[in-house]
């Protein structure tokens, strides 16, 4: 077992006895957890669906402006990305949008459609930032991690969303080291290169940090998401997503 596998196994469960960072009561968006299946995380729910297999955030009933599907967080407990968190988008963007995403969770597939169309709509407003958070019941999530970083570390961050997108649609024939060392390949990472730095777990320090700042917000699934200090989690309509960016928008003064 790598590095990561552990780490990620151990994180799970010191995630499944936390609290989520979104505490109000209401009914669950579709994503998955520590406690999803493999069976129950294979077919996502409709967006915004109540679900046994989420286990993850409620929507808040209180105190939310125009029922806001999402969470005000202490600033204090937003994540700080790293410098090896993929990202696009102007660095100075007034809404950064931190997504914790899981490559073999069909939900964090399911979802980055929805950062698509918000960039298309909100331009050079919007930076995306990617976390990585692999879950312990799907199997090659943790390499899968680790060959995106590879990717970024190599080939730059064009490289890295093509195979973000990528390893989601790979979904339907499955993930495994064949299809993710492909996916690399595809990318521009020489091969030989790719297995000298799973080998040596070179990635995994960054993809650590991630698991680390996951646990310290709370959360247990995936997609997770902050948007500025605004938190949610699971699969959001693109009305609901919009209408979170908005609020964080005016709150910078855009």
């Amino acid at each position: 077992m790598s590095r990561v596998a552990f780490r990620v196994a151990a994180q799970a469960a010191a995630l499944a006895l936390r609290v989520t960072a979104v505490a109000a009561a209401g009914a669950f968006i579709a994503g998955c957890s520590v406690h999803t299946t493999d069976a129950s995380a294979t077919h996502p729910a409709r967006a915004g669906a109540p679900s046994e297999a989420t286990g993850v955030a409620p929507r808040p009933q209180a105190a939310q402006p125009a029922d806001l599907a999402a969470t005000r967080v202490d600033p204090r407990r937003v994540p700080v990305p790293g410098p090896d968190s993929p990202s696009r988008g102007p660095a100075n963007a007034p809404v950064t949008i931190q997504v914790f995403s899981d490559f073999e969770c069909p939900f964090c597939a399911a979802a980055a459609p929805v950062l698509h169309e918000l960039e298309a709509e909100f331009g050079g407003s919007v930076r995306i930032v990617f976390r990585n958070l692999p879950l312990p019941m799907h199997p090659h999530a943790a390499l899968a991690a680790v060959t995106g970083l590879e990717v970024y570390a190599e080939r730059g961050g064009a490289a890295f969303w093509r195979f973000h997108d990528a390893a989601f649609a790979a979904q339907r024939r499955g993930l495994d080291e064949k299809v993710l060392e492909g996916l690399a390949r595809d990318a521009g990472v020489d091969p030989q290169r790719y297995r000298d730095a799973v080998a040596s777990h070179v990635r995994e320090a960054s993809i650590n940090a991630d698991i680390a700042a996951a646990d310290a917000a709370g959360i247990n699934g995936t997609p997770a998401f902050f948007v500025n200090s605004w938190f949610t989690i699971g699969v959001l309509p693109y009305p609901d997503m919009r209408a979170i960016v908005l609020q964080a928008l005016k709150e910078s003064g855009h």
